[in-house]
């Protein structure tokens, strides 16, 4: 599965350019704020007759806290651009990253979450 092996790239991505405490591979983690996690992520074909693709949905979440939700934004806009440059892996060259969703939400008492997906397409190298 391709999804496997961009996870990792993903990971990596993210833990180099968004400067939060910790990341995350699962959605139900805690941690000390700000931090982020994988949320979904899922992956369908996008291959044409005579070459394999493949389409990636990636989804994050930053967890903050505070008066206002500036930080968790400008931490969520942070991590679309990291996803944004993902490079290809070893026999899959990117084709397509577009940002889907970005969006903040307030989850009570001063703690804030900003969303963001992603949507991948890869083709198969020659």
């Amino acid at each position: 599965m391709v999804a496997a092996v961009m996870r990792a790239g993903v990971l990596a991505r993210l833990r180099e350019r968004v400067a939060v405490t910790r990341v995350f591979e699962g959605a139900g983690a805690r941690g000390t704020v700000p931090f982020l996690a994988l949320r979904e992520w899922s992956e369908s074909d996008w291959g044409t007759k005579d070459r394999a693709g493949r389409e990636l949905r990636i989804g994050v979440v930053v967890r903050d806290e505070g008066e206002s939700g500036a930080r968790a934004v400008a931490l969520g806009a942070a991590a679309e651009a990291a996803l944004l440059s993902l490079p290809g892996e070893a026999g899959w060259r990117v084709v397509t990253v577009v940002p889907v969703r970005s969006a903040l939400l307030n989850e009570g008492a001063g703690r804030w979450a900003a969303l963001v997906d992603v949507r991948v397409r890869m083709m198969a190298e020659d």
